[in-house]
C-alpha cells in the first residue's frame, strides 16, 4: 500500500498560531509514519535551523498573491495525495494551484475563525479581506473536504455565510504539545511581580486588536481592583498598543498593568498566573488558552461566538462569563481569586482538559478525515467508471 503524502500550506514559521500549529501537525504526521512537508512563502535559514526535524519547503515568494503558481509548480513536483492549506486565504491558493498543476491532489480546507465577523470588524477597513465571503462561496464549493477548529466555525459558514459547499466536514481542535509547554513553562522569571507573591496576577495572551476586547478587560480590572489588590499582564502586540495604554492611564490602573510585548516563551507566565483570561468577542481555537491549560492555569472565557466554549468544555473545565460585559468579566475574576478552592478545581480541570489537544490526538483525527475523503473520492471513481 502506497504510502500517504501530506502537505501543508501556510504562509511562514515566523512564529504565532499558525507556525505552531503547522508544526506540530507536520511532526505528528511524521510520527504517525506519513511523508509530510510544511510549504511556506518564505523562510530565513535561522527560522528553518529551529525545526531541524520537520521537512519546510520554501516557495521563495514574498506575498500570498504571488504564490499561485509556485504552489502549483509545487503539486506537480512532489504530488501530494492530500494538501491542507490555512488560513483561509491559502483554501483559495490551493483550490486554484490544483487545477493549474494538473493533479488529482485533494485539497481540504481549513477554516480558523468566525469569517463573517473576521471581515465585517476586524477588516472592515481592508476591502480586499471585507468581501472575502463573497470569493469564498465561488471556491470553497471545488474543495474536497473541509476542518473547522469549532462548531461555530462550520456553523458560520453554512448559515450566516452561506456558503453552499457540499463537502465533507468536521470538527477537530487545534493541537498543543503538553509536555513541550510544560517544559518551557519551567523557565524562571525575573519580574518582580513573580518574585513577590502576596499580590495575584491576571494574565493574557492576545493580539492587541478589537477582536480580543482588551478595552473590556482593562474595564473589568479596574472594578477588580477596587475589591481586592491584583496585577494584570497582558502579552502580545497590535495597533490598539497606544488606546490600551491611553485606557490604562485613564482608569488608573497603569501602575498595575504590565503591556511587555510579544514572548517567545508565555508559558512561564501562564503556569504562574493566578488566573489566565480571554476576554475574546469571536474566537476559531485560541491556540494560548489550551497552552495556558496545559500549564495548569485556572482559565476564564466568555461565551462567544468559536472554539473558546468547545476548549473549555461549557464551563467545565474554565469558567465561562456573557461575552461583552465587563461587569460579568470582572465578577469571574473575583470569583477565582478570591476563592481558592475554586481556582484549585480549575486548575486540575483544566490539566486534565489539555491533555486531549495532544498533537499526536489530533494528528490522527486529521489523517482519519484525510483517509476519508480519499475513500470516497475512490469510491465515486468506481461508481462512473464504464
Amino acid at each position: 500500500m502506497k504510502a500517504l503524502k501530506v502537505s501543508i500550506l501556510t504562509h511562514d514559521i515566523s512564529g504565532g498560531t499558525f507556525t505552531n500549529l503547522c508544526i506540530a501537525l507536520v511532526r505528528g504526521f511524521q510520527e504517525l509514519g506519513v511523508d509530510s512537508n510544511l510549504v511556506v512563502l518564505n523562510a530565513t535559514p535561522e527560522e528553518l535551523a529551529r525545526y531541524p526535524d520537520v521537512s519546510i519547503v520554501t516557495l521563495d515568494v514574498k506575498r500570498t498573491a504571488f504564490s499561485l503558481w509556485a504552489t502549483a509548480r509545487y503539486l506537480r513536483d512532489y504530488k501530494p495525495d492530500v494538501m491542507l492549506p490555512m488560513p483561509w486565504y491559502f483554501n483559495v491558493v490551493a483550490v486554484w494551484a490544483r487545477y493549474l498543476s494538473g493533479n488529482h491532489t485533494k485539497v481540504i480546507l481549513g477554516e480558523h475563525n468566525i469569517i463573517s465577523l473576521e471581515a465585517s470588524i476586524e477588516h472592515r477597513d481592508k476591502p480586499h479581506l471585507r468581501f472575502l465571503p463573497v470569493l469564498m462561496r465561488y471556491v470553497y464549493p471545488h474543495g474536497d473536504g473541509l476542518i473547522g477548529v469549532s462548531k461555530d466555525t462550520i456553523t458560520d459558514l453554512v448559515e450566516t455565510l452561506k456558503i453552499a459547499a457540499n463537502i465533507p466536514m468536521r470538527v477537530v481542535l487545534n493541537p498543543i504539545n503538553p509536555k513541550r509547554v510544560q517544559q518551557l513553562a519551567q523557565t524562571k522569571i525575573e519580574h518582580l511581580w513573580f518574585q513577590k507573591r502576596e499580590i495575584p496576577v491576571i494574565v493574557t495572551a492576545a493580539r492587541l486588536a478589537k477582536q480580543k476586547q482588551l478595552d473590556g478587560l482593562l474595564h473589568a480590572f479596574a472594578q477588580v481592583v477596587k475589591v481586592t489588590p491584583a496585577r494584570l499582564l497582558i502579552l502580545g502586540d497590535g495597533p490598539l498598543r497606544t488606546d490600551l495604554e491611553r485606557l490604562s492611564q485613564e482608569l488608573g490602573v497603569t501602575d498595575s498593568v504590565w503591556m511587555p510585548g510579544y514572548d517567545p516563551n508565555p508559558y512561564r507566565y501562564m503556569a504562574n498566573a493566578d488566573v489566565f483570561v480571554l476576554a475574546s468577542a469571536w474566537e476559531g481555537c485560541p491556540i494560548a488558552l489550551q497552552e495556558a491549560m496545559a500549564c495548569g492555569a485556572a482559565v476564564i472565557v466568555t461565551d462567544a461566538p468559536g472554539g473558546m466554549k468547545d476548549i473549555v468544555e461549557y464551563g467545565k473545565s474554565g469558567l465561562m462569563v456573557q461575552n461583552g460585559r465587563s461587569e460579568a468579566l470582572a465578577e469571574g475574576l473575583l470569583k477565582i481569586l478570591t476563592q481558592p478552592e475554586l481556582k484549585q478545581h480549575y486548575q486540575e480541570q483544566a490539566k486534565r482538559r489539555s491533555q486531549d489537544f495532544d498533537y499526536l490526538n489530533t494528528s490522527q483525527q486529521y489523517l482519519e478525515f484525510c483517509h476519508q475523503v480519499l475513500s470516497a473520492s475512490q469510491k465515486t471513481k468506481e461508481a462512473i467508471a464504464p
